[in-house]
């Protein structure tokens, strides 16, 4: 089911409308992780991609703004946060959107920055599956193998305090360092916004391992 504050939106707006310079890239075998840390995403950063627009950043208070030279929340002590609607959501049983941290072996930032991809999933709960992905920010801590991290609330989180700076709460409430969360009831602790977002880690997403 649609989160009720993405319903009434036109899927245009949903993800991000840009202008790049497209290219197909058919990427044949890649691994998924996930995160969440409410930092600055790194496609928010100004000429990461050949964009109108670089993807859009949240203050304290979740409410979207274009300051892009502001540093991020995470230790730094900028005021530049992750929105809470990079979430994941379901169209159907088989289907959803989402955005993800990306690493492509060959390319770099200016080549994925902004793209959107269809991940069709091939092992654990959800093989068969399907999910495009918008990628809002880069996974360059792994450089192995093409990585898609998506971004799922309470599904990851990190050392950084970024999500505790925030939204003035225990980082302990987004879970587990390099963990997140253990259940679909410790969702309610998150913020409300980014409930509907954790919960879909265990409905749709069927709390799958980094499914390939």
């Amino acid at each position: 089911m649609t989160p009720s504050y993405l319903r009434n939106i036109p899927l245009l707006l949903v993800l991000w409308v840009v202008s790049v310079q497209c290219s197909s890239s058919n990427i044949s075998t890649a691994i998924t992780t996930r995160f969440w840390d409410c930092c600055k995403p790194s496609c928010s950063w100004k000429e990461k991609a050949k964009v109108t627009g670089p993807v859009l950043t949240c203050d304290k208070q979740d409410n979207p703004f274009r300051d892009f030279a502001a540093g991020t929340g995470c230790g730094t002590g900028g005021t530049a946060y992750s929105c809470s609607d990079q979430q994941p959501w379901a169209v159907n049983d088989t289907f959803s959107y989402g955005f993800a941290g990306i690493y492509i072996e060959g390319h770099v930032e200016d080549f994925w920055c902004c793209a959107c991809y269809q991940l069709n999933f091939t092992s654990g709960p959800v093989k068969g599956k399907s999910m495009i992905v918008q990628a809002s920010n880069t996974a360059y801590d792994v450089k192995t193998t093409n990585r898609f991290s998506l971004a799922i609330p309470g599904g990851n989180t990190t050392s950084h305090d970024g999500c505790a700076n925030q939204f003035g709460v225990s980082q302990t409430v987004f879970g587990e360092t390099n963990q997140g969360v253990s259940s679909v009831d410790d969702c309610e602790n998150l913020p409300e916004a980014m409930r509907p977002g954790c919960r879909w880690r265990f409905d749709w997403f069927k709390d799958a391992d980094y499914p390939t």
